[in-house]
């Protein structure tokens, strides 16, 4: 949903130009605002959810309630809450609830060494034989006053239930069974297993950074970051428990220390929630995740789930030793953009939904979404949200029926489902197109409605060339709010406050437009207009797409489009194709995410600029009826003063040359990369370029890239001094796959690189850039484009159109000859166009260019088995070709369309565990990746991608680490057209 950094191009100079503020913020701004009477944003174009969360029991509220369960063979429902109370009440609608037993009062805090006090309650179970041993347990922590992460301070304790009703429990019953280290991350969910065994989980005891700063999530010698399997109906020798014989790794030892036989599984962060399948006996398990992913899993015996070495299928600790098994990875996961605290749940065996029958029901604490999944072996088939977002799910829990609640944590309700047949929204009043929202007077001559006005923003993103205009759509007299102290949006988490909040059914709208003429204003046609819409409980994105003739814009569906344009432009030989990605409405939430504010443009730090007449656009809004504050109290506060302002902080205009370096180019890096490179936000590599924060402890700061370096040599995220070695500046700089931002944007910024450029060389002044040199000799610029810093020089150079047109046609020719190598590709190629050649694929494909298309599973049999594609290299097809990867033989049984395409533009996203690449480096400095053929004490055997063995003496092996790249190459379509990429698809999607 971001978009653009205004600027109107020359040829070879660059300038930023912002538009729209003399509307609002010119001589001839209206002297009282008028209120906006005519929106039509209201509601939603989805339709409703399927199902409605009603409260079955409205007499019962908790305090915080973390569980719940039903009684073994009774009709009693059961609610453990955070604070240790555990209260029992009937299921019906007029329920009591009564207290069972509170744990806090009865629990012995010192019977562990260095505790002081009871923490907090986390799971709670019946046992299997209760009718005959009366028997429950209770998972709670204690701790020492000011020290967490107490050695035995997460307790598994064993009471007795008294044959009374309603039920109670004997107080001096408790007998520790099981303990483990009590920590941020602390599981405690305890639940049974079909063989009558004892289920426990732990988390990695930390807090969120540094990840997993116990390193434990791939040690096994220890009882974090695991779910455990122990018999609680036995004793081994000092223990109150005994080990089953049949876990996984009793006996065993790894990297050099005894493994605990209590490991049934492994490499969890925080398993917030497990169950078992009451059918099938699955387990399956909820693992809130760290920066980018939630994550749901199969779990089974000695599995790895990849913690800390991987959070879903990204990388995070890749220098940590793996655990004893290969990394499997999660069935389920979802980006930061729609989750951000997974709750676990249940596969649905109850009888009122049979639609739900056999799909696993889980959700999302933080963002209050609940899905269920339809799942075949470890394959997710589909996911589909069922309610509307409004439960802070802490817990799910089932009756004896199977049927299915949840607990909110905030209200501490037990809600229940049902059919939503009295919908409250008409997704068909929702507007389709601009003219109908009542954001406009005249959509066609771009006239804002009575009472919407423009604003504008101190940082602009770059949207590829695209100018922007910004309004603000308040309805009626309402006005937005800057609240002194910080606030949760609608239903957000309490932790993600800001300060500027819209009224419900504000709006705010972005206009992008795109000169189709480089450098001509007159030949400028408005592309999109974005829109936000607070309905009142959360923040929603939409777009609408311009019709050629100007004449309205329609509503972009769900899943989002594209649209290609031919722009004059010198830079790249006459015309630059662009195709156009209308961002899809989870699109829309990766940038405006919960973690970044949701609403980039208006915050203080945008606003806060002068307008013309040297009056702050803050007071100014304050002053004009659209912005009110309010203190601590949520008391009002008169508008922004002059002396108020000058307090603030604020971004620097990027184009302002009279305003610091450093400010300018971290303004635009924040206005760029800051939404996702912040904590949550999701961005796939552990830095954050927070505007205020220091860069130097930023995770940015000489630090080794963890998703590439490109082969640029000695790589840094960012190389003070040096941007040439700094990967960030590289991505910036490239076109294709591994651009950033990769969201938004194609094409290289030669504006805001050369103010990135010239802050990284402040950073460690003395080094002199080098100029870009273009050799007369073919050979010897050839030689100079396979060198990472000469070619960035070269690409800077023809970017901002500084070569003369000699220069330019040698550098032409030359990088586009294959043997230039990947950086001629990544920094040229995009400046050279074939006009001639059939728009093919290219580095960065486009999922949806492909799907839309039908395919001819004929042709796709012939592409196949073409050289060009290389499947036949590595894959079986009816006993025909190689065997390195899968047997493609009936894959179709096991993917979807969406599937194999996803598993062929990105073969490194989902990597089945017997296809598990490895980096084998030898003492003698060799590296060597392949799959794993053997394995002993003498010998590793490896088979690369083109089926070639390579054998290495076990004493000559210095590591052997998991790949976190799949052996399967990437950009294997490149050189297709989107027609012939669907033929494959088509080919590959009927053999079943």
């Amino acid at each position: 949903m971001r978009r653009s950094l205004l600027r109107i191009f020359g040829l070879a100079t660059f300038t930023f130009v912002g538009i729209g503020s003399v509307l609002l913020l010119g001589d001839d701004a209206p002297a009282k605002r008028k209120p906006w009477t005519t929106s039509k944003i209201v509601g939603s174009p989805e339709p409703p959810p399927r199902f409605k969360l009603p409260v079955p029991f409205p007499n019962l509220k908790f305090d915080h309630p973390l569980l719940l369960t039903p009684q073994p063979g009774g009709s009693r429902l059961f609610v453990a809450e955070q604070g240790g109370k555990i209260f029992s009440f009937e299921n019906k609608p007029d329920a009591k609830a009564e207290l069972f037993l509170d744990v806090k009062a009865v629990a012995k805090p010192k019977q562990t060494k260095d505790a002081t006090h009871f923490e907090n309650a986390y799971g709670f179970v019946f046992d299997p034989n209760f009718a005959t041993n009366r028997f429950c347990y209770v998972c709670y922590t204690v701790r020492q006053d000011g020290k967490p992460n107490l050695a035995d301070g997460s307790r598994v304790s064993r009471f007795t239930v008294k044959a009374d009703t309603p039920p109670t429990v004997d107080a001096a019953s408790e007998e520790i069974v099981f303990t483990f280290p009590q920590g941020g991350h602390n599981g405690g969910d305890l639940h049974f297993g079909p063989d009558g065994y004892l289920y426990v989980s732990s988390g990695d005891a930390a807090d969120p950074n540094p990840p997993d700063k116990f390193k434990t999530g791939q040690d096994i010698s220890d009882l974090l970051a695991s779910i455990h399997r122990i018999d609680v109906h036995h004793k081994d020798a000092g223990k109150n428990y005994a080990i089953p014989k049949d876990n996984p790794f009793v006996g065993q030892t790894h990297n050099g220390k005894a493994s605990r036989g209590e490991v049934w599984a492994y490499g969890f962060r925080n398993p917030w929630r497990f169950s078992f399948d009451r059918a099938t006996g699955d387990l399956w398990a909820g693992d809130v995740g760290w920066e980018a992913w939630e994550m749901v899993h199969k779990v089974e015996r000695g599995g790895n789930y990849g913690w800390s070495v991987v959070e879903a299928r990204q990388a995070v600790n890749t220098t940590e030793k793996l655990g004893p098994t290969p990394i499997r990875p999660p069935v389920i996961e979802l980006s930061h953009t729609i989750a951000a605290s997974v709750t676990g749940g249940y596969v649905y065996r109850g009888k009122k939904f049979p639609e739900l029958v056999g799909k696993y029901v889980f959700g999302d604490w933080m963002t209050r979404r609940i899905w269920a999944a339809t799942i075949t072996g470890t394959e997710l088939v589909s996911l589909d949200e069922l309610t509307a977002p409004q439960v802070r799910i802490i817990a799910f829990g089932e009756d004896n029926d199977g049927e299915l609640y949840l607990l909110d944590y905030d209200t501490g309700r037990v809600h229940a489902f049902a059919k939503n047949d009295a919908a409250s929204i008409d997704p068909t009043k929702f507007p389709r197109t601009l003219s109908q929202s009542g954001l406009y007077r005249d959509a066609k001559a771009n006239q804002p409605a009575e009472g919407v006005y423009p604003f504008e923003v101190n940082a602009h993103q770059w949207q590829d060339y695209a100018t922007t205009e910004y309004l603000l759509a308040l309805p009626g007299n309402s006005t937005a709010t800057d609240y002194d102290n910080r606030k949760a949006v609608g239903n957000d988490v309490d932790w993600n406050k800001i300060h500027m909040h819209l009224p419900k059914d504000g709006v705010l709208v972005k206009t992008l437009s795109l000169e189709m003429e480089r450098g001509n204003p007159a030949s400028r046609k408005r592309v999109e207009t974005q829109i936000l819409h607070f309905d009142g409980d959360a923040i929603q994105g939409y777009t609408y797409a311009w019709r050629d003739d100007q004449t309205d814009a329609d509503l972009v569906p769900a899943d989002g489009a594209e649209k290609s344009f031919r722009v004059k432009d010198p830079i790249f030989g006459g015309v630059r194709p662009q195709t156009w990605t209308f961002a899809s409405r989870v699109q829309c939430g990766q940038c405006h995410n919960a973690w970044a504010g949701y609403t980039l443009g208006f915050n203080r730090e945008q606003l806060n600029r002068d307008r013309p007449d040297g009056t702050n656009q803050l007071t100014f809004l304050g002053e004009f009826g659209l912005l009110n504050r309010v203190d601590k109290a949520e008391k009002p506060l008169p508008s922004f003063t002059a002396a108020d302002v000058k307090k603030l902080k604020k971004y620097a205009d990027p184009a302002d040359e009279k305003q610091s370096l450093n400010d300018r180019a971290r303004s635009y890096l924040n206005a760029n990369c800051g939404s996702c490179h912040i904590f949550g936000g999701g961005g796939s590599v552990e830095f954050h370029i927070n505007f205020n924060a220091d860069v130097k402890n930023t995770n940015l700061w000489d630090a080794k890239p963890t998703r590439g370096g490109f082969e640029i040599p000695d790589a840094r995220i960012l190389a003070p001094g040096d941007p040439e070695r700094s990967v960030m500046y590289y991505r910036m700089s490239k076109f294709g796959s591994g651009r950033m931002p990769h969201l938004g944007s194609d094409f290289p910024d030669e504006t805001g690189l050369k103010l990135v450029r010239d802050w990284i060389v402040s950073l460690k002044p003395g080094r002199e850039p080098a100029a870009a040199n273009i050799p007369t000799e073919p050979t010897k610029l050839a030689e100079r484009l396979k060198q990472s810093d000469d070619a960035l020089r070269i690409a800077r150079a023809v970017g901002r159109g500084t070569l003369s047109p000699d220069e330019s046609n040698r550098v032409r020719t030359a990088a586009t000859q294959p043997l230039c190598g990947s950086f001629a590709t990544d920094l040229l190629g995009g400046y050279f166009p074939d006009p001639n050649k059939p728009p093919t694929l290219g580095s960065n494909p486009r999922p949806r260019a492909i799907l839309s298309l039908t395919g001819d599973a004929a042709n796709g049999a012939k592409l196949f088995a073409v050289t060009r594609s290389q499947c036949v290299n590595c894959h079986k097809i009816d006993g025909k070709g190689q065997d390195v990867g899968p047997d493609l033989s009936q894959i179709a049984k096991t993917r979807t369309r969406e599937q194999l395409l996803e598993s062929i533009l990105d073969p490194s996203r989902r990597i089945e565990p017997q296809f598990q690449s490895y980096l084998l480096r030898t003492l003698d400095g060799r590296s060597i990746t392949g799959l794993v053929v053997k394995r002993d004490a003498k010998e590793v055997v490896l088979k690369d991608a083109q089926n070639k063995l390579t054998t290495v003496a076990a004493d000559d092996v210095e590591s052997l680490d998991a790949s976190r790249t799949s052996i399967m190459p990437e950009g294997l379509l490149k050189d297709f057209t989107p027609q012939e990429a669907a033929d494959v698809l088509a080919y590959l999607a009927g053999r079943k």
